[in-house]
C-alpha cells in the first residue's frame, strides 16, 4: 500500500500530510525542489506500523535548525532530507523518527570538497564510514559557483557497502551508474542506487549499496510527465517508487526515480554446508560472529590434526538467491597462493634441475640489464624477499602485478602481458637496493620465479603444480582462478570488492570494470604464481600438511601465511601440535582496519583450537 505524489505546492502537500498520516501512512521519500518562494514537493508514502515520527517543511535554515534541536533533544533523529535554493534563501523539508538505534550524524550547509578537508560533504562521509556509518539521505542546493548539501548518516552495524557520487553531470551519473551495477555481491546483480537527489542546475548527487530490495528501475532526467508515464509504466508490472527527487526551476524540472519491488532491503539469511562436528561449534560461532559484523557474505574453514579433517564447512551470510557456498567452492586465494610456488621451486632443487643459487635472469635468455645487479638475482632471493624489489608504495618498483594494464600499454603490446612480458619490463628497470641486503615483499619476485618454473619444466606453471604436487597428493579443489567474470564456473565463490579499474585485458577499453574481473591491475592467469590461484580452505589444509606453509620445504611447524586482493582475504596456518588450518573469505572490504579485523578472527580461531581437543 502506497502513495506518491509530486509537483504539489507547500499548501497541497500539507494537507497530503494530514490525510495520509491519519490513514497510517508514513514517508520513505521526500523531496522539495524549484525555486523557494514557489517550492514544489514531491513525497512516497507506504501504509505500515513504525514508531512514532515528525516532518517539516518550508522553513528556512534557522528554522530547521530549530526543530532539529527541539526534536533530536526528544530522542527524534532525521530519515529523509531536502533542500532547495542559493544559500541564504534555502528552504528545507525533512522527516525525523523516533528509536533510530546507533550513532548517526546530521549536516546542512556543507559544501563540496577533498576528503581531507574537515566540514566538506566528502569529508564527512569519510568520517561516518570510519564510524562505521552509512550515508542514509542527501539534498544537493546552493549554486553552481557555490553548492552545498544537507545529509543524515546512521549506524551501519552490519557494513553494507556504500558509495557516494557528490556531484555528477547526468552524463557522469549515468557512467557511475554503469561502474557500480556491475560491482559484484548479491547473485551478481551490482550495487543499486539508494538515493539520486538534483540540484537546482541538474547535477546528481547519487547512493549506491550493496543490499537487496529485489527488482528495481531507475530513471533520470525526466520531465513531469515522463516520471509519471514511466510511474504507471512501473506500477502496472508490480514496482513502486522507493526515491523520487526533483531538481530544476519552472519548466526545467527534472526527476530521478527508483522503483523497486519493497523499500526495505531484503533480511540476510544464515547458513551452513558441510558435517557439523559438535565439539568444534565453536569455531561456526566464531565465523558466523565475524561475517554478520562485517557483511561477508561467503566464507570457508577447514581443520585438520596429522593430516585427518577434523572439520570442512562453509559457511553463507547472504539473501534469499546467493549462491550456497560449499566447501568444495574455490576461493580467490591471493598471497597464499605463493605456498604453491614456493613448494614447486623446492620440487625443482630435489631434483636438481635448479640450485637456490640459480641467476634467475640469465636462465631466462635474458642480457643487458638497466641495472648490472638483476643479473645477479637468484632463485632463492625471490622466495625470500631479497632480490632488490620493492613493492610497496615507497619504492620504486611499486607492485608491477597489479599493474599489467599499464606495462602492456608502456611496451606496445596490443594485447595482454605475460609472465616473461612483466619480466622484461622490470629487467629494464633500476633495482630498489642490492640483492641480498634487505627483505622487502615483493609479488613481481613470485611472478618471476613462476616464469623460471615454466622455463625449466616446459610446462604452463599451473600445469607443472598440479601434475607433480596435487594430483599426486589427492588434492583437487585448486585451479587458476578466472579473471574474466564469463570464465568462472558454479564452484567458483563470487569475489567482493567496491574497486573499478580498468581492464589489463581488454586494452582498446576505457570502460571501468570491477576489480575483481582485472580492475585492479593484474590478471590472475599471469599472476598465478604470486595471488592468482584458487582454491579450497580445505584444499589449503591438505597443501600445508604436506608443504610450508611460509618458506619451502615440509611442513613448517609454527608458519602461517595470509593473503589479501580484492575479492579476497585467506589465512593458512601449521601449529605446532600438528593441527592445521584455513579459513578463505570472499571480500577484503571491511569497517575497521583489515588487520585489526583478520587479527581478530585469527585470534578467536586460536583461542578455541587451543582450549579444544582434536583427535
Amino acid at each position: 500500500m502506497f502513495q506518491a505524489y509530486h509537483g504539489v505546492t507547500a499548501q497541497q502537500h500539507q494537507s497530503k500530510f494530514n490525510e495520509l498520516a491519519a490513514q497510517g501512512y508514513r514517508m520513505i521519500s521526500l523531496s522539495v525542489y524549484g525555486e523557494p518562494a514557489q517550492a514544489q514537493y514531491a513525497a512516497v508514502w507506504v501504509q505500515r506500523p513504525g514508531s512514532a515520527w515528525v516532518a517539516v517543511h518550508g522553513v528556512n535554515a534557522e528554522g530547521y535548525q530549530t526543530f532539529f534541536n527541539n526534536w533530536t533533544a526528544k530522542g527524534y533523529v532525521p530519515v529523509l532530507v531536502s533542500g532547495t535554493g542559493q544559500i541564504g534563501n534555502a528552504v528545507f523539508a525533512a522527516v525525523f523518527e523516533q528509536g533510530i538505534p546507533g550513532a548517526w550524524m546530521a549536516r546542512h550547509g556543507m559544501p563540496a570538497g577533498p576528503e581531507a578537508n574537515a566540514g566538506t560533504f566528502q569529508n564527512l562521509n569519510k568520517v561516518a564510514r570510519a564510524q562505521r556509518m552509512m550515508l542514509r539521505s542527501v539534498a544537493i542546493y546552493g549554486s553552481p559557483t557555490d553548492r552545498r548539501y544537507m545529509a543524515v548518516w546512521h549506524a551501519n552495524p552490519t557494513n553494507v557497502k556504500w558509495h557516494a557520487h557528490p556531484s555528477d553531470t547526468g552524463e557522469s551519473y549515468q557512467d557511475a551508474f554503469n561502474s557500480e551495477i556491475q560491482l559484484p555481491g548479491y547473485h551478481l546483480s551490482g550495487y543499486r542506487p539508494a538515493h539520486v537527489a538534483v540540484s537546482s542546475d541538474h547535477m546528481y548527487c547519487s547512493l549506491f549499496k550493496d543490499d537487496v530490495v529485489g527488482p528495481w528501475v531507475a530513471r533520470h532526467g525526466m520531465s513531469a510527465a515522463d516520471y509519471q508515464a514511466e510511474f504507471d509504466r512501473q506500477k502496472a508490472a508490480g514496482l513502486y517508487p522507493i526515491c523520487v527527487q526533483g531538481g530544476g526551476q519552472g519548466a526545467d524540472i527534472r526527476y530521478a526515480a527508483i522503483f523497486a519491488k519493497q523499500d526495505q532491503p531484503v533480511a540476510r539469511q544464515w547458513s551452513v554446508s558441510g558435517v557439523a562436528v559438535p565439539n568444534l561449534a565453536g569455531l561456526d560461532h566464531a565465523m558466523q560472529t565475524f561475517m554478520q559484523m562485517h557483511g561477508v557474505r561467503a566464507a570457508q574453514l577447514a581443520v585438520a590434526k596429522n593430516g585427518m579433517m577434523r572439520l570442512s564447512r562453509a559457511y553463507t551470510w547472504a539473501e534469499s538467491g546467493y549462491k550456497m557456498t560449499q566447501p568444495s567452492d574455490r576461493f580467490l586465494l591471493a598471497s597464499c597462493s605463493k605456498m604453491f610456488l614456493a613448494a614447486a621451486v623446492q620440487s625443482l632443487y630435489d631434483v636438481k634441475l635448479l640450485t637456490p643459487t640459480t641467476a634467475v635472469y640469465p636462465l631466462l635468455g635474458f642480457s643487458g640489464p638497466a641495472d648490472a645487479r638483476s643479473d645477479t638475482i637468484t632463485m632463492q632471493q625471490l622466495l625470500d624477499h631479497t632480490a632488490g624489489y620493492d613493492d610497496s608504495p615507497t619504492g620504486s618498483n611499486y607492485d608491477p602485478t597489479y599493474n599489467m594494464r599499464q606495462i602492456a600499454l608502456d611496451m606496445n603490446l596490443g594485447r595482454p602481458v605475460t609472465k616473461l612480458d612483466i619480466a622484461r619490463y622490470m629487467y629494464g628497470r633500476k633495482l630498489d637496493f642490492a640483492p641480498g641486503t634487505n627483505n622487502k615483499y615483493s609479488n613481481y619476485g613470485y611472478l618471476l620465479a613462476g616464469a623460471v618454473v615454466e622455463k625449466i619444466t616446459g610446462k604452463s606453471y599451473f600445469d607443472y603444480v598440479r601434475s607433480t604436487l596435487l594430483q599426486p597428493a589427492g588434492i583437487v579443489e585448486v585451479e587458476v582462478f578466472p579473471t574474466a567474470a564469463a570464465k568462472r564456473s558454479a564452484h567458483d565463490a563470487i569475489a567482493e570488492d567496491d574497486g573499478l579499474g580498468r581492464s589489463p585485458i581488454d586494452l582498446m577499453s576505457n570502460r571501468l570494470v570491477p576489480a575483481v574481473y582485472g580492475g585492479c591491475g593484474e590478471i590472475n592467469e599471469v599472476g598465478d604464481p604470486n595471488a592468482g590461484m584458487g582454491g579450497s580452505a580445505h584444499a589449503m589444509v591438505q597443501f600445508i600438511h604436506l608443504h610450508a606453509v611460509w618458506g619451502h620445504g615440509p611442513r613448517a611447524p609454527g608458519a602461517a601465511r595470509s593473503g589479501s586482493t580484492p575479492g579476497a582475504s585467506t589465512l593458512a596456518v601449521s601449529r605446532a601440535d600438528g593441527v592445521d588450518w584455513a579459513y578463505t573469505l570472499n571480500t577484503r572490504d571491511w569497517a575497521v582496519g583489515a588487520s585489526q579485523t583478520l587479527d581478530d578472527l585469527g585470534n578467536a580461531i586460536t583461542q578455541i583450537l587451543d582450549s579444544t581437543s582434536i583427535a
